[in-house]
């Protein structure tokens, strides 16, 4: 749930031109399957789930791969971090 959480928000982000990214990034729904299907591997080789191990991949692999500006990651890793975590 979070990770659509997550991508549903980047996504809607776009739609408000610089005041919702500082820059135009192509996300699209590829990031998603592929963001889903690296979650369920992890999840499955690991019995307790890597919060941290996802949020590195997602934040600055998957997604932060087409994130140029620096407070626009800033702004990913802390969607992440609120969205990300055991208590969810």
């Amino acid at each position: 749930f979070a990770l659509a959480l997550f991508h549903s928000i980047v996504l809607e982000r776009k739609k408000f031109g610089p005041q919702g990214w500082n820059r135009g990034y192509p996300f699209n729904q590829g990031d998603l399957v592929s963001c889903a299907q690296v979650a369920l591997n992890y999840l499955e080789s690991n019995p307790k789930v890597p919060w941290d191990d996802l949020k590195y991949i997602f934040g600055e692999i998957m997604y932060g791969g087409h994130i140029t500006d620096a407070f626009d990651r800033r702004l990913a890793t802390a969607y992440l971090d609120s969205y990300m975590h055991d208590e969810l």
